[in-house]
């Protein structure tokens, strides 16, 4: 500190210590940021994308202050992504303070007995092959998450003929229909909404065309770093350039046309996603296409849980793509898609579903087909909650925890949240974390809930890096409310509500983009039972004609 007097805007004040400075600097700051989200919201007009003539004269001018600043160029990017996606949250808009959603849930023994929520990653690779196929195609009972809406408006945006009710998709071909692919991209701006896998698979498509196609989307596809997909869209024949200078995510071009190869090597950096993407659409390209996952055994293992799923999708179109060693290969062709598709269930929602009789007691049992992964199946029996599959369903029932147990499926961040309830309810339990770049953020919330719940864990040098040691359940009522990071910690405060009644949280309509109807299921709780459809009036058909008045 020097002498001279500190000056922020305001003038002159007296000497303070490093602290107080900083915590006055930082309150100015969020001021700002609200007042600069409010102004946000007015220019964006209802809509959660700014004009882009605006967005870029608001990058040119931060640019250069922040040059002036002598600040890093790369974490200014940043921060200019995440200053604009204050006011752009549009539906996923938080509660106020003072009305917070508080889980209450009832102390009788739950009695679950419903169809299995179907799964999001079968129903949104068949809803674009049907788009890419021009076949008519129902998908029924499926989980109508924004994403799947956005994913369908995206892919309408191109040429697709798809619609949605409250539980089902369907594909319809129109009578005239002579072109050999129905999607266009070419001189064609796509706004992709929020999701990466919507605009990795209008990208995967877009590159079997010649030309020039753009994309945009909301504020997490505006932060997104495409730069992975840098080494790899060449080998493609094609390249992706940010539309505005200096930045790496959307709106951006692609252009596409050159020359494609048969064989692609991921590389460690490469999204999961995207190579899911690739394979989905390499039926379409002239020569198909073989993947070649990384040599990054973590990053492996990712990219082949998603290329597996894209294979068994594929397989069911009578496209035969398989796995041969390290690679997965997708021959040319055309896939043929059943009229109505059979779904199996989705594996991480039921997995929640199926967990909640350890914290609730009594028992959950879910129609339809269910594959479990490896990791939390292996938990599942190691904490003494052996699901068993007969009868066409799923079924786990309560029995007591076995504390000091090891949770690897707390790896897999939309499973750490899980991972954690039952820790929690168990007692002594080891829980792993993910590892690469979500790993610090993951362990600062995990240990932020395990704070506000009085839950006792451990820290050690040992256990830092990959994992958190919870050593006692709940000790102190839920205080405040709580913004979660994302709606599989929603779902995982949930099940702890069985535990410690009263959490309270701000943002519970961010399972939107996750399982809209959980928060039916929740309510319905102890008794819960499939959903009976609305009861339709008979239309009525008046046989005299109306005398209408014409006015001309």
């Amino acid at each position: 500190m020097t002498d001279r007097p500190i000056t922020f805007d305001k003038g002159p004040r007296p000497r303070t210590t490093i602290l107080e400075d900083l915590l006055d600097i930082d309150a100015r700051l969020l001021a700002q940021v609200a007042r600069r989200m409010k102004l946000v919201q007015r220019a964006a007009g209802g809509r959660q994308v700014l004009d882009r003539e605006l967005e870029k004269q608001l990058w040119g001018a931060f640019d250069q202050l922040s040059r002036q600043q002598n600040l890093d160029p790369r974490l200014t990017r940043q921060l200019f992504a995440l200053l604009g996606s204050f006011g752009l949250e549009g539906h996923n808009a938080r509660r106020a303070a003072d009305k917070p959603f508080t889980l209450v849930p009832r102390s009788e023994a739950a009695d679950i007995d419903i169809t299995g929520p179907r799964s999001r990653a079968y129903t949104r690779m068949l809803a674009v092959l049907a788009a890419a196929t021009n076949q008519p195609v129902l998908l029924a009972g499926v989980v109508l998450s924004d994403p799947l809406i956005e994913l369908v408006k995206a892919l309408n945006q191109c040429g697709a003929h798809l619609s949605w009710t409250e539980d089902s998709l369907a594909a319809s071909a129109p009578e005239k229909f002579t072109e050999d692919f129905p999607l266009r991209f070419e001189e064609v701006l796509v706004f992709a909404g929020e999701e990466p896998f919507t605009l990795y698979a209008l990208l995967a498509f877009a590159l079997r065309e010649t030309g020039r196609s753009k994309f945009a989307g909301g504020a997490s596809l505006k932060a997104l770093d495409l730069r992975p997909l840098d080494a790899l869209l060449p080998v493609l024949g094609a390249r992706l350039a940010p539309m505005n200078p200096r930045t790496r995510g959307l709106p951006a071009r692609l252009e596409s046309g050159g020359r494609m190869a048969t064989r692609l090597q991921l590389g460690p950096d490469t999204p999961p996603l995207f190579a899911q993407a690739l394979a989905l659409a390499a039926w379409s390209y002239p020569d198909g296409l073989r993947l070649a996952l990384s040599s990054d055994p973590r990053a492996a293992g990712a990219q082949a849980a998603a290329l597996d799923e894209a294979v068994a999708v594929l397989n069911l179109c009578q496209v035969k793509a398989e796995r041969r060693g390290e690679e997965y290969v997708v021959p040319s062709g055309t896939p043929k898609l059943h009229k109505v598709p059979s779904l199996p269930m989705d594996p991480a929602l039921s997995a929640y579903v199926l967990a909640l009789p350890a914290l609730a007691g009594g028992f959950a049992r879910l129609s339809g087909k269910l594959t479990l992964p490896e990791a939390v199946l292996a938990d599942f029996k190691a904490l003494g909650l052996e699901p068993g599959f007969e009868g066409g369903a799923a079924i786990c029932r309560n029995a007591p925890l076995n504390p000091g147990q090891s949770l690897a499926m707390g790896r897999t961040p939309k499973f750490l949240p899980l991972a954690l309830a039952l820790a929690v309810k168990a007692g002594n339990a080891r829980v792993a974390l993910p590892a690469g770049a979500e790993a610090p953020a993951s362990r600062a919330w995990a240990m932020d809930l395990l704070d506000r719940l009085g839950a006792g864990y451990e820290d050690t040098e040992e256990s830092s890096r990959e994992e958190l040691v919870v050593t006692s359940g709940p000790s102190r009522a839920w205080e405040g409310v709580w913004t979660t990071p994302d709606p599989w910690c929603t779902l995982g405060l949930a099940l702890l509500s069985f535990i410690r009644p009263g959490i309270s949280l701000d943002n519970p309509g961010g399972l939107a983009a996750l399982w809209p109807r959980f928060w039916a299921l929740f309510n319905a709780l102890p008794v819960v039972r499939d959903a009976a459809p609305a009861p339709k009036e008979p239309e009525k058909h008046d046989t005299k004609p109306k005398n209408r008045r014409i006015r001309v």
